[in-house]
């Protein structure tokens, strides 16, 4: 998604108009841009006039301008006087045809004449900001001589019933707090308008000076110009912020008693919203469910006659992998809430769609409730297993599960996140092989990345399948020659390591950046020899393989934890305020030097396969590593999302500034 669709997205309905022309601009300034061929300059206008020429009067001005047009930019233009069309049209071709008459100018009035129609749009956008400014802080005053009043007028009942009334008109129901809340949550809409429009105007202007540099007009003199007449970025800002001190002040003042952080902790609650009593009881009904299904279960196995090779029935790497992708979505929500509590954009880091309604409580809810389904279903397993249930055939139970799943994410409906998981099909589907410019993004790689993880979860997916259809492993309860050390269990645990190989290939022949990509592609293949040492090795054990397992394994370990600690989360630095951190944190110093440590751990559990331990045992120490491993990542992308937010170590963004994130 680029930054014009995400600029939409931020757009608040009530306040369309009075956004920066964003893409009117980029109209103007494609019109004015040497590289672009004529023909290529003009095929707007052309859509333009063999969409309207037939609906609309066409008029061919005869002014000096058109005079000067060649053959091949002589377009019939559109008389807009007789366009009934929505606003949002009669905006397009406005855009159009502006762009038009500015590129038909000499070239020593391109520049002046652009800068009238630049400050034309700057002009829309800084009255706008100053005048709600005025607005809110008039009926902040307004609120505080009434509360004053009432305050001082506290034993006439008269007058108490009056201000009441007078309050019910103004749409405050009887409560101050609720008024004090709304204004602060307007006051939260202008501040996201002013973020998205300053980096809009940012990004306009880094155009602006690639554009006419082409016309030999230096970088000072365009910055001249554009800045001479531009008041919107710091003082009216500063007003705003003084604003919201002084509502988190009178706040503080009538309801908390002077303090200060519980009012502003009241206040963000109230403007995120209320509805969270319903979810809650579904999430404590979701875990009682769980716990006494644990329970249940617990008395089951301690049970005379249970089978202790349980561990090795088909159903356990079947219900391993639902397992994970459960504690994936619920680490999901935990990074989610995080992030929203120190105020990192993830939205517009992920390019999601910043209407998106999806919060931490309502992706809690569903990951207990996929847990509870879970539960539920291992529970009837074991029932099946110990008492003949269900006709003995238990390899229904962890098929249900994973087809659930399957299902969920395909529903073709708007029901559980539609979306989001639309999205995440997409991206999947568009890095199988990423191909062409811009196509890896920051949530692709971050995606791959995670794809990675999850790679002994999918193994464990397919050696259930394998056991399931296996009529000899189901009457021998054994595995038979079924295992995790086979040709396809070897493919699906290179594959994510190759999607991120290609990824990094992709960026370095269009970026032509050898730091990072091809430092990252070195990584990667360090990765890929890893794990084909590792499936050697495990083919045909001597002491040459191990030693060549061991050497690569200790070379793509050191590296992947560089790549985590240095490159990703800019930590490992040499400064005399966070010792071996950066020089700008969000997070506590503890949790950098915990996840480091973790890391590091995490990191060399490959060695545990080195360690003999009993055949029962086994599947408990693979769940116990793909947990590991699956909170690690989460962890990692909590650090790596608050670094690109501060820094944006890779370039996958033109603009250092990211928009606040925006109001619930």
């Amino acid at each position: 998604m680029k930054f014009g669709r995400q600029f939409e997205l931020y757009k608040i309905p009530e306040w369309f108009e009075y956004y920066f022309d964003y893409k009117g601009i980029k109209y103007v300034l494609k019109f004015l841009d040497n590289r672009i061929e004529k023909t290529k300059k003009l095929k707007a206008l052309k859509m333009l006039k063999k969409n309207y020429e037939k609906k609309y009067t066409i008029n061919v001005p005869q002014t000096e301008i058109v005079k000067r047009k060649t053959s091949c930019e002589s377009q019939c233009t559109v008389n807009t006087d007789n366009i009934h069309e929505s606003k949002k049209t009669k905006l397009k071709i406005k855009r159009i045809l502006e762009a038009e008459d500015l590129s038909l100018y000499p070239k020593e009035e391109k520049l002046s004449r652009f800068i009238a129609i630049y400050r034309e749009k700057i002009k829309v956008i800084d009255d706008f900001f100053k005048t709600k400014l005025e607005e809110y802080l008039s009926e902040l005053n307004k609120l505080e001589n009434k509360m004053n009043l009432m305050d001082n007028h506290s034993n006439d009942e008269s007058f108490v019933k009056e201000m009441n009334a007078e309050r019910d008109e103004m749409g405050y129901a009887v409560s101050w707090k609720r008024a004090l809340s709304s204004l602060y949550n307007e006051t939260s809409w202008l501040h996201s308008y002013h973020s998205i429009n300053n980096l809009a105007v940012q990004k306009i202007q880094k155009k602006i000076i690639k554009i006419f540099k082409i016309y030999n007009i230096s970088m000072s003199e365009i910055l001249e110009k554009i800045d001479s007449e531009y008041p919107f970025f710091g003082i009216s800002l500063n007003k705003l912020i003084d604003l919201r001190l002084k509502i988190k002040k009178l706040y503080s003042q009538k309801f908390t008693k002077g303090n200060d952080l519980k009012a502003k902790s009241e206040l963000e609650k109230r403007l995120q919203g209320g509805g969270q009593e319903n979810k809650f009881h579904l999430l404590c009904l979701y875990f009682g469910f769980f716990i006494a299904c644990i329970f249940f279960y617990i008395i089951i196995k301690h049970m005379d006659g249970s089978n202790s090779n349980d561990s090795f029935k088909p159903f356990f790497p079947f219900f391993s992998f639902s397992y994970i992708i459960i504690i994936s979505f619920f680490l999901l929500g935990v990074d989610m809430l995080i992030l929203q509590h120190y105020k990192i954009n993830y939205k517009y880091i992920f390019e999601l769609d910043i209407k998106n309604k999806i919060k931490p409580i309502i992706i809690f809810q569903n990951a207990l409730g996929l847990a509870a389904v879970w539960i539920l279903l291992f529970l009837m397993m074991k029932l099946a297993l110990k008492f003949g249930l269900f006709g003995g055939e238990y390899t229904l139970f962890p098929l249900i599960m994973n087809t659930m799943l399957v299902v969920i994410l395909f529903l073709p409906f708007h029901v559980i996140y539609l979306s989001f998981r639309k999205g995440l099909i997409i991206v999947l589907i568009r890095n199988l092989f990423p191909f062409g410019k811009n196509t890896v993004r920051f949530k692709d790689f971050v995606f791959g990345d995670i794809l990675t993880s999850l790679s002994d979860p999918f193994k464990n997916l397919l050696l259930g399948y394998n056991l399931m259809i296996c009529r000899d492993c189901y009457l021998n309860n054994s595995r038979g020659s079924y295992n995790r050390d086979t040709i396809p269990c070897l493919i699906i645990s290179a594959y994510p390591l190759f999607i991120r190989w290609t990824q990094c290939i992709n960026k370095l022949y269009y970026t032509r950046q050898l730091w990072p990509h091809l430092g990252n592609f070195f990584k990667y293949s360090s990765g890929i020899a890893n794990t084909l040492m590792a499936y050697f090795y495990t083919k045909k054990c001597n002491n040459l393989r191990l030693y060549f397992r061991i050497f690569i394994g200790a070379i793509s370990t050191c590296y992947n934890l560089f790549w985590d600690i240095y490159l990703d989360w800019g930590c490992g630095r040499k400064n005399g305020k966070h010792f071996l951190l950066r020089e700008k944190l969000t997070y506590p110093k503890i949790i950098y030097y915990i996840s480091i440590i973790y890391d590091i751990i995490v990191r060399t559990t490959w060695t545990w396969n080195f360690i003999h331990i009993k055949s029962s045992l086994s599947e408990w120490k693979n769940i116990l590593t793909c947990t590991l491993e699956i909170i690690r990542r989460a962890i990692w992308v909590l650090i790596r999302v608050e670094n690109e937010n501060l820094s944006n170590p890779e370039n996958y963004r033109t603009i250092l500034a990211i928009p606040d994130l925006p109001m619930e």
